[in-house]
């Protein structure tokens, strides 16, 4: 059966999945991404059955059936975190470039991001060029996962994508998953589902990877090194998830 996404574990979807952003590729796609309406990437028809195709029907879903889906590795923390650092500094001299409100990210982040990309961005073209590589990589099928319903957490239930506990870093939702006393929602249920499953879905590596500094820091180009060898290594897992898998096929 022929599947778009599985034949291109690598390639950025979100145009082929939403083709009014066809051309843009990279940072720029992924905050048009969350900027407009825009059918979502890892649960659509496309990636539920590339799920079901590359794992076969004994995957989680809920009393309706219905596919869950988590997006492993989240482009978005480091990159927000380096840009809002940026953004306060610009702004000492600009207030057009103020972040923050009442001490909180701005609704509007997204939008001034993007508007002022070049400017965030002077000086570190190399950061950006990893950036736009992690981007596109982090909106393939080798950065999807399907999970049980609730994985990701909800409005009132902690889960891998919660703020405070994990800021949707994998290791960190490993660590609380193994963590007795953390509140995550169906800690010891999606800890065995996850231990269980580390080797049927190649995550081995996503999950032992930690993030650049501590998630209660903030960003400053004392961690630059440690930001670029971050998502230089995201890339890398990404990229090689499917790989020897893939050279296994070919053999046969």
């Amino acid at each position: 059966m022929s599947n778009y996404a599985l034949e291109n574990k690598t390639e950025n979807l979100i145009s082929i999945i939403n083709p009014g952003l066809n051309g843009k590729s990279g940072i720029e796609v992924a905050l048009l991404y969350r900027i407009l309406p825009c059918k979502e990437i890892d649960s659509s028809e496309l990636v539920k059955d590339a799920y079901i195709i590359q794992y076969g029907e004994d995957i989680p879903k809920d009393e309706f059936g219905e596919i869950h889906a988590d997006t492993i590795f989240n482009a978005f923390i480091p990159f927000r975190d380096f840009c809002v650092a940026k953004l306060i500094i610009l702004a000492r001299k600009d207030k057009c470039y103020q972040p923050l409100k009442n001490r909180t990210y701005r609704k509007d982040l997204n939008e001034l991001i993007y508007l002022y990309l070049d400017d965030i961005f002077r000086g570190y073209e190399d950061l950006r060029e990893l950036f736009d590589k992690y981007f596109d990589l982090m909106y393939s099928f080798s950065n999807f996962m399907p999970v049980p319903r609730y994985f990701n957490g909800s409005e009132w239930k902690r889960g891998k994508g919660d703020w405070k506990l994990n800021k949707d870093y994998p290791s960190l939702f490993l660590d609380n998953l193994n963590d007795e006393t953390s509140s995550v929602y169906n800690r010891e249920k999606n800890k065995v589902w996850l231990e269980t499953n580390m080797e049927k879905y190649n995550i081995k590596e996503m999950y032992a990877l930690n993030p650049p500094y501590s998630i209660g820091e903030y960003y400053s180009d004392e961690k630059l090194l440690n930001l670029k060898e971050f998502v230089q290594e995201a890339v890398r897992i990404i990229e090689e998830r499917f790989k020897e898998q893939q050279s296994r096929l070919c053999k046969f």
